[in-house]
């Protein structure tokens, strides 16, 4: 099977299409978005943001679409993992400083973030995005996500630096008997390949995953002047193929 992957486009439209049609030209059998369709703050990007089109898109042609923190934030809904951070129902009609205050800043707030005019059916569609899957790809269980275990959509504010950060995750993987983890959010300039004993360097270069527990930390589409990239993983010779957005 091959599978192409897309992740944290933020609402950047001209590149969201232009790895559409490089993906669709290299040919795969299912698409999915690892989330962040929405999320855009002059502080960051540059691009005309358009999170309509790129949600209408993916609508129509993505065959698994996910829930990055942004489209959370941008459809006003709560993730799994406000039961473990003791997020209130009510979070979105407190002031953002009753926000900060509650979060010790520990999640993402969206200060900056330009909120989306959605139509009512991407809205209800971003209201209902799951936050991960498990797929059989031939002889192995993938697991895809925004984020890692137990933050899955991304709405806490950390990243991974250690190897060990990633045992939950890892742990999460074996109970749900996946070999392989699929995951956006980061922005790593490349593919990056992390396993119970390593951290691989960026690479833009044909990667071959052998038979052993693997998260991949997969690139944006989001224009960035070295990252910006979509991928192909074909699950019979384990290679994982990125294609570079010039």
């Amino acid at each position: 099977m091959r599978i192409a992957i897309v992740t944290d486009i933020h609402e950047d439209f001209k590149m969201l299409e232009k790895a559409y049609r490089t993906l669709k030209a290299k040919g795969y059998d299912l698409l999915i978005c690892l989330g962040d369709i929405t999320g855009y703050a002059t502080e960051y990007y540059m691009h005309n943001p358009d999170a309509n089109a790129c949600i209408d898109l993916l609508r129509e042609n993505a065959d698994i679409v996910l829930a990055g923190n942004h489209d959370l934030f941008s459809s006003q809904r709560l993730p799994s993992y406000h039961l473990e951070k003791n997020i209130p129902e009510n979070w979105y009609e407190l002031t953002l400083q009753e926000r900060y205050n509650l979060s010790k800043n520990t999640l993402w707030l969206y200060e900056e973030e330009i909120f989306p005019t959605l139509s009512p059916e991407n809205e209800i569609f971003l209201k209902n995005l799951q936050e991960w899957c498990v797929i059989n790809a031939g002889n192995k269980h993938i697991l895809f996500s925004h984020f890692l275990q137990p933050d899955l959509a991304g709405v806490g504010r950390w990243f991974p630096y250690r190897v060990g950060e990633l045992r939950p995750h890892f742990r999460f993987m074996e109970e749900n008997n996946s070999i392989l983890s699929f995951v956006g959010h980061c922005h790593p300039e490349g593919v990056t390949v992390v396993s119970k004993l390593f951290w691989s360097t960026p690479s833009f270069n044909k990667i071959k995953i052998k038979q052993k527990p693997k998260i991949v930390l997969c690139p944006p589409i989001v224009n960035s002047k070295n990252s910006s990239s979509c991928l192909i993983f074909d699950s019979l010779s384990n290679e994982i193929v990125p294609y570079h957005l010039d």
